[in-house]
């Protein structure tokens, strides 16, 4: 059963959800904007489960009924923010993700694969381990990891799978394989999650290396560490 938010909005009102995103003003945007960012620290430090959409207007400022109309539910807006943080991927990864996607539609060789690989992973870490973006969202992302709900196929389809299968046909492409084998498609598993893996214990992470914090010459390291993984393969 969807659960729902709150009274209905009084006077003239769009669907809820799609709908009323179609017909938002301006200031209509801002204001779906703001519910979603406190959607995100809310459902991140909570869960699903135990998020409150009260909890979520107070954080954003606004009532329930503004939730309803622009979400539809609970789950509605769970699913939303979801969507936000794959889009905030996409936009972030958008030239190393294009210059991947120009790699293995060419003919190019091993080498122009390794480099796109490369090239995925510097920007992989730079928006996981080093950007603000990412732990925005990590909460949700490793609730939906660890315990799949509502937003679990939204990550797969859009995020997950896609990254897997770019980065397998890489690894491919380096190992002049004439099809993705198995073994390729491990390492890409792999590769994509020994970020997000780091980033989740990163305190254990700081603490081994004597860390204070992951700044740029970390970063640099972590980066110069997978890309000779790449090289061994």
């Amino acid at each position: 059963m969807i659960m729902t938010m709150g009274d209905s909005v009084e006077g003239p009102v769009a669907q809820p959800g799609r709908d009323a995103v179609s017909n938002m003003s301006p200031k209509g945007d801002q204001s779906r904007q703001r519910i979603l960012d406190a959607a995100l620290i809310e459902f991140g430090a909570a869960g699903f489960k135990s998020a409150t959409t009260r909890r979520i207007a107070e954080r954003a400022k606004t009532t329930l009924p503004p939730l309803n109309y622009y979400f539809g539910s609970k789950e509605g807006l769970y699913r939303a923010c979801a969507g936000e943080i794959v889009e905030r991927f996409e936009r972030a990864n958008h030239d190393a993700v294009n210059r991947a996607r120009r790699t293995i539609e060419s003919t190019s060789g091993p080498e122009e694969a390794r480099d796109a690989l490369k090239n995925l992973m510097a920007a992989s870490v730079e928006l996981i381990l080093g950007n603000a973006t990412y732990g925005l969202g990590s909460g949700i992302i490793a609730r939906e990891l660890a315990e799949p709900g509502p937003a679990f196929d939204i990550f797969y389809d859009r995020l997950w799978l896609p990254g897997i299968e770019r980065n397998a046909r890489l690894i491919s492409r380096i190992k002049s394989e004439p099809d993705v084998s198995a073994e390729s498609r491990v390492q890409s598993i792999l590769l994509v999650s020994s970020i997000p893996s780091f980033h989740t214990r990163r305190i254990i992470a700081q603490k081994a290396m004597g860390w204070s914090a992951i700044g740029t010459a970390e970063l640099a390291l972590l980066t110069n560490v997978l890309h000779l993984q790449i090289d061994r393969m």
